[in-house]
């Protein structure tokens, strides 16, 4: 009876119905009047409390919490919105003033012995950063994972259909990943097993790295490509007239 109800409002069948429909879609678009006066200190207000809030939880927390799971982890990290979740005997090794985000995953596989996460310092992880370790992830110093990123050593599952129902990776299908000092990777990229990024190059969001990419390198697509050499140029002597 309500289904039918509702219906005929939608449909404005009958007068009442249309102006039912009316003002439903005036309450719909209703909206208060927001004098700064009132409305500004509020604003302030609210991020105030939830800005003391999230460092509390942080300081107090999370962070603290992330630390005891980790191996080794420098000073001045920083967790923003939550520990990281972490699944399986994965060993994490962190180096100074890191950042990273919440909802991010650093997970091992369950055939790896003793597999390893090493960030080093200075290191940015964004949100979502989805990271999984069969064997060793090696991630340098001064690099910066936007969000959604996805970096493995392994393909997580046998590519033969039969052994993907009784059993997960198998290990020599694993391959370590390193990604050098000075790295830049984009939104939404995938980091494939065995790659290597070279110092100082710049992955293009979206890309998907299969093969390694040189020191210096602009690198997008899918799969990535080189794009072009970032290696600053040379300037020579001026001459003096």
């Amino acid at each position: 009876m309500i289904q039918d109800l509702i219906r005929k409002v939608k449909r404005r069948e009958t007068p009442m119905a249309k102006l039912a429909y009316r003002a439903a879609k005036k309450l719909r678009t209703f909206e208060m009047p927001a004098p700064k006066v009132i409305f500004l200190p509020v604003w302030y207000l609210h991020h105030g409390i939830r800005n003391a809030f999230r460092w509390i939880t942080r300081c107090f927390y999370y962070q603290p919490m992330f630390r005891a799971r980790c191996d080794q982890v420098g000073k001045n990290l920083r967790v923003d919105l939550g520990a990281p979740y972490v699944y399986g005997d994965i060993r994490i090794r962190i180096g100074d003033d890191c950042t990273m985000n919440a909802i991010s995953s650093f997970v091992s596989t369950s055939v790896g012995r003793n597999p390893v996460l090493e960030i080093g310092d200075k290191t940015y992880l964004g949100h979502r950063v989805s990271i999984s370790v069969g064997s060793k992830v090696t991630i340098g110093s001064h690099v910066l994972i936007a969000d959604n990123v996805f970096i493995a050593d392994n393909p997580g599952h046998p590519l033969d259909a039969a052994k993907r129902r009784v059993q997960g990776v198998e290990p020599d299908q694993i391959r370590p990943v390193t990604i050098g000092d000075d790295v830049w990777i984009g939104h939404g990229c995938k980091i494939m097993p065995g790659v290597h990024i070279g110092e100082g190059s710049v992955v293009g969001a979206g890309s998907i790295v299969t093969r390694d990419v040189p020191p210096f390198t602009l690198v997008a697509g899918i799969p990535a490509k080189a794009v072009r050499d970032l290696r600053p140029i040379p300037v020579g002597p001026v001459a003096v007239a």
